[in-house]
């Protein structure tokens, strides 16, 4: 189970995260002083890419009579964060709440494009969220958004395959790495993929390490990628890479789900949310996956977070009381909570969804009746703590494909490719101001 420590009202935490405390049936008290004194109800605009989000919205409005929520789906990911600058540039245009990736969320609070989630509200983050996760909503000690869900690092992997191979589920890299050539050797199939664009696979690597790649402070930045954990992770890597041990392949593409679907990819290492990945997209594959921890380094517990996204609130909006209450109600409502789970298939950011037995210890059908949250679980509470994101961080996985991706469809030195990566990173940095610093 998931540890963590309530702490009276300091703005202290612990350390993991998902679902749903409470906030009274409303969500959470704020005062709407800065809403138009009227008996209509307030109208808020929310930005989301969740196919089926308006289901919980409609919960929420039955409980808040008083609020309105317009939903609009103006695209996902950058598609949504363009527009939404572009509306910021404008001083008119934006959603009053949005939905935000993590690793994106500091671009827009360093700019002053975010409002302060406790300014508008009196509620207690820290007894509500997991702190794991509350830690990637906060940049210079204020709060920017509320978690809605998130992705502890964990290996889903092909019990058909490795059984066929003879090969036992690997526990430590190094196991990892002795295990690629057997499975290579028995038949088509690879111990894993590497996929040239895809950022956030190096980003999991160098958290669950504590390879720190870059550290922020204020305007000053020092870039560490050609230090001994990026380099670390980067000769690894590129030595199974170098033997044509992994497959080369793009995440979410047709011909990547139909080589998991065929057991030519036989591991995937990624945020707990591949299970529903796996059960919307190869559904013919029930009771052949199974999930384990994160292999590790020295063999003690430790893992590291990939994907989750949080409710944000603009700055720019006029509605800023009622927004935060949508905000904390959306993703800590036992109510909406429920709904998230269940008709979008996410993983909760609160404390009290980790603490209830019935959510930890469901048996999974998909994975052969697994009781995979216990793992989820261990994998949150296991995660390294420290991990910061850029304010810029959209151009740094930008510019990946373009230094450490060609190095792996070349089969380069990936350390090499890693010193390029910081090179662009830090010309980009100091032409936005940034002291740069890198070793």
């Amino acid at each position: 189970m998931i540890t963590h420590r309530r702490r009276p009202r300091r703005g202290l935490a612990a350390t993991a995260a998902l679902a749903a405390v409470i906030l009274a049936a409303t969500g959470c008290s704020a005062s709407p002083a800065d809403e138009p004194s009227t008996n209509e109800p307030v109208e808020i605009l929310f930005w989301s890419w969740l196919p089926n989000i308006q289901t919980t919205i409609d919960l929420f409005e039955e409980a808040n009579p008083d609020i309105k929520v317009k939903l609009e789906n103006v695209g996902a990911g950058e598609d949504q964060y363009t527009k939404m600058q572009n509306a910021i540039d404008a001083g008119s245009g934006g959603p009053d709440v949005a939905q935000m990736t993590y690793n994106v969320l500091p671009s827009f609070a360093v700019t002053g494009s975010l409002a302060d989630i406790a300014a508008n509200s009196d509620a207690d983050l820290e007894d509500l969220f997991l702190s794991g996760v509350l830690g990637n909503v906060r940049v210079d000690g204020s709060t920017y958004g509320v978690p809605q869900d998130f992705g502890p690092g964990v290996m889903y992997y092909r019990t058909d395959v490795f059984e066929a191979a003879g090969v036992d589920v690997p526990q430590t890299w190094d196991d990892f790495a002795a295990a690629a050539p057997t499975i290579r050797a028995s038949g088509d199939h690879y111990l894993t993929y590497l996929d040239a664009g895809l950022a956030d696979f190096s980003y999991m690597g160098m958290w669950q390490m504590a390879a720190e790649p870059w550290t922020l402070s204020g305007t000053d930045i020092e870039f560490n990628l050609g230090g001994e954990g990026a380099q670390k992770w980067a000769d690894y890597w590129g030595d199974l890479n170098s033997q044509g041990l992994l497959l080369h392949s793009t995440m979410g593409s047709d011909e990547w789900f139909r080589q998991m679907g065929d057991g030519q990819i036989a591991t995937w290492i990624v945020g707990a949310w591949g299970l529903q990945a796996l059960q919307g997209n190869l559904a013919d594959n029930a009771g052949l996956w199974r999930v384990a921890p994160m292999p590790t380094w020295d063999g003690n517990p430790a893992s590291s977070q990939f994907g989750g996204s949080a409710t944000v609130v603009l700055e720019q909006s006029e509605k800023k009381a009622a927004a935060t209450k949508f905000a904390l109600w959306l993703n800590s409502d036992p109510t909406s909570v429920e709904s998230l789970k269940t008709d979008q298939g996410l993983l909760p950011a609160t404390n009290a969804a980790w603490e209830e037995s019935g959510f930890l210890d469901e048996e999974i059908e998909y994975l052969g009746g697994q009781q995979a949250r216990q793992i989820f679980a261990e994998s949150a509470a296991s995660t390294t703590p420290g991990w910061n994101w850029l304010p810029f961080q959209v151009y740094v996985s930008s510019v990946y494909k373009d230094t450490v991706g060609k190095a792996i469809d070349a089969n380069d030195d990936l350390g090499a490719a890693m010193l390029a990566w910081q090179n662009r990173i830090a010309e980009y940095a100091r032409n936005q101001g940034f002291t740069v610093a890198a070793e």
